[in-house]
């Protein structure tokens, strides 16, 4: 039987789980890099020079390819309307230009036996302020604004960027769709069609917003080959608005000194790929702040903080610095001592720790979970319905001695699930709502089980080992 219209189109296929990115903006450095080695040489010519030169030209206006947009840099006007096409085949609409690019891609792909789909692409002012809306109601507003762009600041908008899945929809807008033939082919040759990732894994400081490796920006293929070629890793870095580390890190104490041996570059990153703050000259000190990576050095100079290479540096002292005993000792009692927490927002329980990890099931608000050992990372490795993950420790309150009722302990207080019948092809899916993903689809006439919850006229329900929610309009 035909699928009830209401379920037809998931809202999950035609929207993206984090929209936007957003860095605090810092004036582009103006002094021309220099250094006494020519590995340094060439490589400021090949990687920083594009960078400050995009960075000169940034563009603004939004009806320009090339166009930068993020959550510090707002489209103006903001309710901003491009022209639009529907991308062949689809319902998603991108510009022309961008569309035509995507349709060269998706054919170049096919060729290698890798099948592109195109799964959101331009959403208006007034869409993207209920996404940006309903995020904020279901996970509050600081794990919303990680995951959904202000209205007038999304990419979406500029009709520049679209969302891909594979035709089978495996891994559909999830960190693990960067595992699959379409994730991985995208990934290595979108640049050459004008397109770039938007939003790397290990960027997320950066760019404000989580890893999306579905999340695809049209610069057009000059620029998004420049950019490729620039060595930057996103675009804010490529624009040389990338800087907000460096405020940061410029309140730490010094835990050392050393001298530099030649005129040397701080840059904002530890490598060479990262836009000059200053030169240092050759024979002058500076404050060492302890961090160290892959040969470069965090330093303090002339009230700058960045970081520089280690093979231009003498006289360096940095004594160790001991682990924190205290620290790690709070966190194990905090996680060992507390045997139960309570959910403050539909939370996803992954696979592992971070956001990168797989979704398990999502665990609604307001329930108690089991936590199954230590803390890490802010993670809590925890228990529920049966399944073992972990979760943000963001999200959890309410911690506990004591663990929660087992299942036969609640049966005592809590009726004896029920069962019903589908009166249709009904799809279950991860939560309470057509948002969530579709877990499986349950046939027309098939029993299922009442797990007993039940929400906005949806009810959590168990089929064929799954567990998952319904509409209560396909039961009876």
């Amino acid at each position: 039987m035909k699928q009830p219209r209401a379920l037809k189109v998931p809202l999950a296929a035609t929207i993206s789980a984090a929209l936007m990115a957003t860095l605090l903006p810092l004036a582009p450095a103006n002094a021309a890099p220099t250094a006494t080695s020519t590995t340094e040489i060439a490589q400021t010519v090949s990687v920083d020079s594009a960078v400050q030169i995009a960075a000169k030209k940034i563009q603004r206006n939004p009806s320009k390819t090339d166009v930068f947009v993020n959550k510090k840099y707002p489209l103006s006007p903001k309710k901003y309307a491009p022209k639009t096409v529907a991308v062949k085949g689809t319902n998603v609409r991108l510009k022309s230009s961008a569309a035509t690019a995507y349709s060269k891609m998706v054919k170049a792909a096919a060729k290698d036996g890798v099948h592109i789909r195109a799964v959101s692409g331009y959403r208006s002012y007034a869409r993207q302020a209920e996404l940006y809306n309903y995020y904020t109601r279901i996970y509050g507003q600081s794990y919303a604004s990680k995951i959904s762009a202000v209205p007038g600041t999304s990419e979406h908008q500029t009709g520049l960027a679209i969302d891909v899945g594979n035709r089978n929809s495996e891994c559909g807008l999830q960190a693990c769709f960067a595992n699959t033939p379409v994730g991985k082919w995208v990934a290595k040759n979108a640049h050459k069609y004008g397109f770039i990732l938007r939003y790397p894994k290990g960027q997320e400081s950066v760019t404000g917003y989580s890893y999306e490796p579905w999340h695809f920006r049209y610069l057009g293929t000059s620029l998004a080959k420049s950019y490729k070629n620039s060595g930057a890793k996103t675009l804010e870095a490529y624009y040389g608005v990338a800087g907000s580390k460096s405020k940061d890190t410029s309140t730490k104490k010094s835990k050392g000194t050393a001298k530099t041996t030649a005129n040397l570059n701080m840059r904002s990153g530890a490598g060479t790929n990262n836009r000059v703050l200053l030169t240092i000259p050759r024979g002058k000190s500076v404050q060492l702040t302890g961090s160290k990576k892959s040969g470069w050095y965090e330093v303090r100079y002339s009230s700058k903080t960045g970081w520089v290479s280690g093979k231009y540096l003498s006289n360096v002292s940095m004594p160790s610095t001991p682990k924190k005993k205290e620290s790690s000792k709070d966190n194990k009692s905090k996680s060992t001592q507390a045997k139960s927490a309570k959910t403050t927002a539909n939370l996803n329980m992954r696979a592992g720790v971070g956001t990168g990890h797989r979704v398990v099931l999502t665990i609604p608000r307001g329930k108690q979970v089991t936590i199954t050992g230590s803390k890490k990372s802010g993670w809590y490795p925890v228990k529920y319905s049966g399944k073992s993950g972990w979760v943000s420790g963001q999200y959890l309150n309410n911690f506990s001695n004591s663990a929660p009722k087992s299942n036969s302990q609640k049966q005592k207080s809590s009726p004896k699930s029920s069962t019903k019948k589908t009166v249709a092809n009904l799809n279950m899916r991860s939560g309470a709502g057509t948002n969530h993903r579709v877990v499986l689809t349950i046939p027309k006439g098939k029993k299922v089980t009442l797990t007993g919850s039940k929400k906005s006229g949806w009810y959590e329900v168990k089929y064929s080992s799954k567990t998952g929610w319904v509409s209560g309009k396909y039961l009876r």
